[in-house]
């Protein structure tokens, strides 16, 4: 039952959107920050937007990145729900996602993260 990376992917990719969008940035550039950081190394029109993921050089990839976690988190949760032992992956997303969003200016998009942690 291991999600699929489309899935992975997606679910990124939305919370990226809605992580800009409550920072008043840019989706698009967050979602393809995004996109960059999974598929960068895939796709080469995205090459550009892997570099930026990796060294988290705009506030869209700061998002990117603290999505990438919420992601994960979200999956594990899950997992947990069905009965699989996920503990140290939550505890290890959840202290990167915190990591990363200490450095998000939106308090709205904040409020996302923890609303989104916290679900």
């Amino acid at each position: 039952m291991l999600e699929v990376r489309a899935g992975h992917i997606l679910a990124e990719a939305v919370i990226a959107a809605k992580l800009a969008t409550a920072s008043k940035l840019d989706p698009g550039r967050a979602v393809l920050t995004a996109l960059g950081g999974e598929l960068g190394g895939e796709v080469e029109e995205l090459g550009e937007f892997a570099e930026e993921y990796r060294s988290a050089a705009s506030r869209e990839a700061v998002l990117a990145r603290v999505a990438h976690e919420l992601a994960i988190v979200l999956q594990a949760k899950r997992y947990a729900k069905m009965g699989f032992v996920v503990e140290s992956v939550l505890k290890a997303h959840v202290a990167k996602a915190l990591d990363e969003a200490s450095r998000i200016e939106s308090a709205e998009a904040l409020q996302i993260v923890h609303e989104l942690l916290s679900a």
